[in-house]
């Protein structure tokens, strides 16, 4: 008898131990998202052949639904080739092994680690291991990004989250189910905005603070200075006036260059939310405003405010174009401007109506000079040309807008 209770006793010890261990060793995956969470990316498409119609997709944006444990949903809106807009809600659950495609998977998994893929699409889960990580710069701050792959696609995360950073998917003499052949893509996708964390510090200081530390600085040596040059012209002769007024001139040439490039480098874009194209058209609108306000002054006679302003929004123009040449010299793709019909009729129209404006714009700036008797009669024909173009400019990259980044026309 005793022999059977040290038997049932040792059983049940092991028992215990074995359930024990299993418990203690299995760790539920970690959600490292939470409701309003967004992030947005950019698709690359090159190669022989073509997408999907329903799966051409150029621009995408992730949003988080409530999080239920290791459960939730997003919303993903997607903008494709043709210009149309759709979305969708995608559901991931981390314990079913749901994870849509490895778009989002449990966070701080590092390298070695490893998460369930179910494969819907293929019916053959799997176990997907971390291959690496690295610490580099994503959207901004230092961030801690991990790698995956397998046969067809790598796969970089963020580690905190969970959330793909970017990836590379190679499509080779593939059918999908509805038939569609492709012969030879590769699509590269590439995290352009987000939400999910902040601007790296400064100098050790919060980029707010560190703004507002060279406001502090810039803005009262901007006002002193303005304030000398207007007075030495008011105290002295014309002459003297027409050499105050040119150094007004150099002085917003100068102030104008080092602030769009001071915002070019500090001012953190992908914070805001807005996508490039957005950012574009408030940039536009802005320029034309102040081409508007210019055409304005001149005509009630206030040549110099009227110059000023136009030369604030040409150098102010040129100093971005000519940024956007020395950080990227025609390296991406001119198909991007054709890779529709509709794409190509809509850039067209915009380059007859802009490269006049901004021609006619810059020569109305080079021929004016301080205190010129006979510039208004020169420059009439000019500022009229101007006008008549970058209105129509304008009215065209507005349609632009609203044909292939928004939905208003369906």
């Amino acid at each position: 008898m005793k022999v059977l209770i040290a038997l049932f006793l040792a059983t049940m010890v092991i028992f215990v131990s074995i359930f024990t261990s299993l418990t203690l060793g299995y760790e539920e995956p970690s959600v490292g998202v939470q409701k309003g969470d967004w992030i947005e990316y950019d698709v690359s498409i090159i190669g022989t052949g073509s997408m999907p119609p329903t799966h051409d997709v150029r621009w995408f944006r992730i949003e988080v639904l409530p999080v239920q444990g290791t459960a939730f949903s997003v919303n993903l809106t997607s903008r494709y080739a043709n210009g149309t807009v759709g979305s969708s809600i995608w559901k991931f659950n981390f314990t079913e092994g749901n994870v849509e495609g490895w778009i989002i998977i449990p966070s701080n998994l590092g390298s070695g680690d490893s998460f369930y893929d179910y494969s819907i699409h293929t019916g053959k889960p799997v176990d997907v291991t971390i291959q690496s990580q690295e610490q580099k710069t994503v959207l901004g701050p230092i961030r801690t990004v991990t790698y995956g792959s397998d046969s067809f696609r790598q796969k970089e995360w963020d580690k905190a989250t969970g959330v793909f950073t970017g990836s590379t998917e190679v499509y080779k003499n593939v059918t999908t189910r509805t038939g569609h052949y492709i012969e030879d893509l590769t699509i590269t996708i590439q995290a352009i905005a987000t939400n999910m964390w902040g601007t790296e510090p400064i100098l050790g200081l919060d980029q707010t603070m560190f703004y507002g530390l060279i406001a502090i600085v810039v803005l009262p040596l901007v006002t002193v200075s303005s304030i000398m040059v207007f007075a030495r012209g008011k105290i002295k002769a014309i002459g003297a006036l027409h050499l105050s007024q040119g150094k007004i001139v150099i002085l917003t040439i100068i102030m104008v260059i080092l602030f769009e490039v001071a915002t070019m480098i500090l001012f953190p874009f992908y914070a805001i939310g807005l996508s490039s194209a957005e950012i574009n058209l408030i940039m536009q609108t802005i320029w034309t405003t102040l081409v508007l306000v210019s055409m304005w002054f001149r005509i009630k006679g206030n040549y110099f405010v009227h110059e000023i302003t136009m030369l604030i929004v040409m150098c102010a123009w040129w100093v971005g174009f000519s940024s956007v040449l020395l950080m990227d010299p025609f390296s991406s793709s001119t198909e991007v401007f054709s890779s529709t019909p509709l794409r190509l009729i809509m850039n067209s129209l915009h380059a007859i109506f802009s490269i006049p404006a901004l021609v006619f714009g810059t020569w109305l700036v080079v021929l004016w000079r301080p205190k010129s008797t006979s510039f208004a009669e020169k420059s009439s024909r000019i500022a009229q040309l101007t006008t008549v173009f970058w209105v129509p400019s304008y009215i065209v990259g507005v349609l632009d807008f609203m044909v292939l980044h928004t939905a208003f026309f369906g």
